[in-house]
C-alpha cells in the first residue's frame, strides 16, 4: 500500500489518481482536518510526523528516497535523488528499488505531490512493498536530533518546522490559507474537497 498524509497544499493531486485498492489517505495537516469539520466530516487526522516517529522507533527494514542528503541514514538504505519533474524509467530508482527485500517500508522524502506520483510509479514495479510519502517529516526526524517532538500530532508542530525549516514553512502556510479560502468559496471544489476527506475514514485503524 501507499500511505499519504496531504496537506492544503498537495490534496487535490492525491485525490485525483487514488485508487482505494492501492492508496491510504491520512489528513496531515491540522488545517484538514478542521477545514472538514467546517463542513461537518470528521476525517482522519495522523500526521506525517507521527508515522515518522513511529517507522523510526519500531527499527524496521526503512529505505529511503530523499530529495537532499541525511548523513545518519546508512548510505545502503537510501539514495538521494536529483531535481526533475519525472522519474519514470529512471534507472537509479529502479535499481535501488529492486534491491530492497520483500516487505520493507519505502519512505519518499520528497515534496508534494512529486512524492505521490513517484510513489505510484514504483508501487507498479514492487507492490510487494510499503510505501510512505512523509516529504518533509524525513528530515524533521531522521535529519535533526531531537527534532520530531511531543508536538507531532497536536497541531502546533509548525511552530517546530518554523524554527527548523524556516523558509519552507512560511511558504507552505501561504499556499495553505490560500488554498484555504479557495475551497470555502468555490461550490465545485467544496464538493470535491468533502470527497476527500470522507475518502480519509477509510485509513482509520490502519497507521
Amino acid at each position: 500500500m501507499i500511505k499519504h498524509f496531504p496537506n492544503l497544499v498537495c490534496w487535490q493531486e492525491v485525490i485525483s489518481d487514488y485508487d482505494r485498492k492501492r492508496d491510504l489517505i491520512f489528513l496531515d495537516g491540522i488545517s484538514c482536518y478542521a477545514l472538514g469539520l467546517i463542513f461537518g466530516i470528521r476525517g482522519n487526522y495522523y500526521s506525517g510526523p507521527q508515522m515518522a516517529h513511529a517507522l523510526k522507533n519500531e527499527h524496521l527494514s526503512n529505505y529511503f528516497l530523499l530529495a537532499d542528503d541525511i548523513k545518519d541514514i546508512n548510505e545502503d538504505n537510501k539514495i538521494v535523488l536529483p531535481f526533475k519533474d519525472s522519474f519514470e524509467n529512471d534507472m537509479l530508482v529502479i535499481d535501488f528499488i529492486n534491491k530492497i527485500p520483500k516487505g520493507s517500508n519505502v519512505i519518499i522524502g520528497v515534496s508534494s505531490p512529486k512524492q505521490n506520483i513517484l510513489a505510484q510509479y514504483i508501487f507498479s514495479l514492487r507492490n510487494d512493498l510499503e510505501y510512505f510519502c512523509l516529504g518533509a517529516a524525513v528530515k524533521q526526524t531522521w535529519g535533526f536530533k531531537n527534532a520530531n517532538t511531543r508536538l507531532r500530532g497536536t497541531g502546533l508542530q509548525f511552530l517546530e518546522f518554523f524554527m527548523l525549516q524556516p523558509r519552507r514553512t512560511i511558504v507552505k502556510h501561504a499556499a495553505t490559507w490560500v488554498e484555504m479560502f479557495s475551497i470555502l468559496f468555490s461550490y465545485n471544489k467544496t464538493k470535491k474537497y468533502r470527497s476527500f476527506v470522507e475518502t480519509s475514514k477509510q485509513s482509520k485503524g490502519m497507521h
